[in-house]
């Protein structure tokens, strides 16, 4: 390419220079016009990041606030809590003076001690 140059005249010259120049402008466009495409969609992708991590930011500092705030727990359970406790180990009561063992009475609540922040995985 270029080796038949010599033979053009100076309109012929000045038409392939025209014609270089418009389809070095149409490759130009084209290019920006692809870089703004794609530019966009980065920007549209950016912008989705962002939302999923406010979204995931909001639901770490709920998950954090959850864990911080101790359990809620009425007056009943605790008095349940306590009267357990109290009842913990008392399987057989000495009788009178006579040394006798006596069977313990059968009582609705369990035995066994649950500690307070165990409550609130029973509860659910």
């Amino acid at each position: 390419m270029g080796e038949d140059i010599d033979s053009l005249s100076l309109k012929e010259l000045q038409s392939l220079e025209q014609q270089l120049e418009m389809a070095l402008r149409r490759l130009r466009l084209k290019k920006n016009h692809l870089m703004f495409e794609s530019i966009s969609k980065l920007e549209k992708k950016d912008k989705a990041l962002q939302d999923q991590n406010s979204l995931l930011l909001k639901e770490i500092k709920g998950k954090e606030k959850e864990l911080a705030e101790p359990p809620l727990v009425d007056q009943q359970t605790r008095e349940n809590v306590a009267s357990t406790q109290l009842n913990l180990g008392e399987t057989h009561q000495a009788a009178g003076g006579y040394g006798e063992i006596e069977e313990p009475q059968r009582q609705s609540q369990p035995l066994t001690v649950i500690p307070y922040w165990m409550l609130q995985y029973i509860s659910k």
